[in-house]
């Protein structure tokens, strides 16, 4: 693996990055002298990634563009504190596109969500989402569950998607939050 960029093929297996398919802009910045630099999130896996930027053409904070296009040079990973401002107040909303383009993914969170101990729910790892409210959502979720984000909201009164994404920045934010629901939910099949 060359050091801070994308792995070739070698004997160690996969590299982190050889299943990304785009990386969402999160911001462009210039780094004098060399160019330009990208803050981004990796798809599907939702890692912060940094690339030098090697055609400018068309990239903007939001697009998206193919991991492997000529216009970025090779991913590394970036830790959350490293953002840059704008890109980490971009961060939450890029991750709910991304919930809502993949949403089935994400939904079965909702839908599968079980009893972590015996005093904690799944749905308690969710920002606001404390004991009885957890409880409330069992019982609304049923035996069926639900088939998109928006059935979910107007059954228990919360902005699922955006829960979802929080908890997944705070994840980014924080190594040592556990469980995590990145790993059981996005990256487990990558």
């Amino acid at each position: 693996m060359q050091p801070g960029g994308q792995s070739e093929p070698d004997e160690d297996g996969p590299g982190l990055f050889d299943s990304e398919i785009h990386v969402r802009i999160l911001d462009l910045q210039e780094r004098r002298p060399f160019g330009h630099e990208v803050h981004g999130l990796s798809e599907p896996s939702l890692h912060l990634v940094r690339a030098r930027v090697n055609d400018l053409g068309g990239l903007t904070s939001g697009s998206k563009v193919k991991v492997d296009s000529d216009s970025l040079g090779p991913l590394s990973e970036i830790r959350h504190r490293d953002l840059s401002a704008a890109a980490n107040g971009e961060l939450t909303e890029a991750i709910m596109d991304v919930i809502s383009e993949d949403s089935e993914r994400h939904l079965g969170f909702y839908n599968r969500a079980n009893n972590l101990s015996l005093k904690m729910h799944a749905f308690q790892l969710l920002a606001g989402i404390g004991k009885a409210k957890a409880l409330q959502m069992v019982q609304l979720r049923g035996m069926v569950g639900w088939s998109n984000f928006e059935k979910v909201d107007e059954a228990c009164g919360i902005d699922s998607a955006r829960l979802l994404a929080e908890r997944y920045v705070k994840e980014m934010e924080d190594a040592a939050q556990s469980p995590r629901l990145l790993d059981l939910l996005v990256r487990s099949e990558m």
